[in-house]
């Protein structure tokens, strides 16, 4: 059921707990919620107010309306006419766009990456996924998925593309909260991040991205089908 900004706890009202040092607050407002967000604190289609975030994080509404703009753009708030700005609801359609732009922009990077091989890349990858196979919390499991992934793209020192990546993994974190509930997926997804990374070590580039690509669209055909059958 959609929930009201305005119901937070009050353990967040003081806008010190909720800034990040460093950070304009707009910026700051905005990583809180969409983690919130992500995290299913705020549910997708829950209505969100200027004036209860502004009240939150004891901050202007100008500076609350800085951060839903921000939000917008990444695709985690809609605003409509007369309805006023919620939270994008999750749907079929959107986890279909953000899985084909995944696999196109995913599988560039990991071949621009392959073609300046880096083995100290690869030691970190192995790293992360000896402490994904004995993850067990969904929190663990998803923010190590990235870090594996983000750690084979980073060699190929495209910052605007991993830019892209890092967002369209943002939007999908709030979808893959669907799929870890799927011991089997999750089981059949670390063995194929073991192989991608065999093939990678090896200079198997081409079998490499084949196989990344299957990863990505496996994980977001089991997604379609969850979403469109919460729709029915």
């Amino acid at each position: 059921m959609a929930t009201d900004t305005g119901r937070i706890g009050s353990d967040e009202l003081l806008a010190e707990t909720a800034l990040h040092a460093g950070q304009p607050a707009p910026a700051a407002i905005a990583a809180q919620l969409r983690s919130d967000i992500v995290h299913g604190v705020i549910e997708g289609g829950s209505r969100m107010r200027q004036d209860a975030v502004a009240t939150r994080f004891g901050v202007s509404q100008n500076t609350a309306r800085e951060a839903f703009k921000q939000l917008e753009a990444e695709g985690f708030l809609r605003s409509e006419p007369r309805r006023g700005v919620s939270v994008a609801p999750l749907s079929a359609e959107e986890a279909r766009e953000i899985t084909e732009l995944r696999a196109l922009l995913e599988v560039q990077a990991l071949g621009w990456a392959l073609s300046a091989p880096e083995p100290s890349s690869f030691d970190a990858a192995q790293r992360i996924l000896t402490q994904l196979d004995d993850a067990r919390t969904v929190n663990t499991i998803i923010a190590l998925n990235a870090a594996f992934h983000r750690t084979l793209y980073e060699p190929a020192a495209r910052s605007r593309t991993l830019a892209l990546i890092e967002n369209l993994r943002l939007n999908f974190e709030r979808y893959l909260r669907l799929t870890w509930e799927e011991t089997a997926h999750l089981s059949q997804s670390q063995q194929q991040h073991h192989e991608i990374l065999r093939l990678c070590r090896v200079g198997a580039s081409k079998q490499a991205t084949e196989l990344l690509h299957e990863h990505i669209w496996d994980t977001g055909q089991l997604l379609i089908g969850r979403l469109k059958k919460r729709s029915m």
